[in-house]
């Protein structure tokens, strides 16, 4: 399995034995050629893909790569590498209620300044400046590289080992077994933005 997060600020990719995070900048040109590589050097039988809400460009590119990458499988093999989809929104809310991440969550949203507040338990969420977040230990904070995101105790990143995806919060690990979450695997896939563009 390969996990691929397209919702951060920086692409990652993840498997057993490498990790690699790719910068939002030239991303449409480092991307497509560093996955056709990866493809044809290690075996892939499922991408399972965290997709938005995130940076526009990544989401764009991310989904528009892995369609293209599936589409030349398919005319070249009559094969292509099944895909299982989540939003953040859905899998941290799924991780709050197996008891693995606490209630409330920073959520990046592809915006240097403005973040999602989110409660888990009740379903909602709302805008704030991330000068206005309150940490404590029932908040937790995304998976963000660039140095304007505070990088501390509360903040979630990812694993992987012997096949299975690990979340890690507070320096506890948790399985996340992805066969739980009942995703269909799709050949292709449509970017989730879950926000509206900002127009100047």
């Amino acid at each position: 399995m390969l996990f691929l997060n397209i919702s951060s600020d920086y692409v990652h990719l993840l498997d057993d034995q490498d990790e690699h995070f790719l910068p939002r900048n030239g991303i449409e040109d480092t991307f497509g050629p560093m996955l056709l590589e990866y493809t044809k050097t290690h075996p892939v039988e499922t991408i399972f893909l965290l997709n938005g809400p995130g940076g526009f460009t990544n989401l764009r590119v991310g989904t528009l790569t892995l369609n293209t990458l599936n589409t030349l499988l398919e005319h070249d093999t009559g094969t292509f590498i099944p895909i299982a989809s989540i939003t953040k929104m859905d899998l941290y809310s799924y991780a709050h209620h197996q008891g693995r991440l606490p209630r409330y969550g920073i959520i990046y949203i592809g915006q240097k300044h403005n973040v999602w507040l989110c409660d888990f338990q009740e379903h909602t969420h709302k805008q704030i400046s991330l000068d206005e977040v309150n940490y404590s230990d029932d908040l937790f904070t995304d998976s963000v590289h660039d140095p304007y995101w505070p990088n501390n105790e509360h903040m979630i990143s990812f694993s992987m080992n012997n096949n299975t995806l690990y979340l890690h919060y507070q320096w506890n690990s948790h399985e996340l077994p992805i066969k739980n979450l009942h995703l269909p695997l799709l050949m292709t896939v449509q970017p989730e933005y879950m926000i509206q563009p900002t127009l100047n």
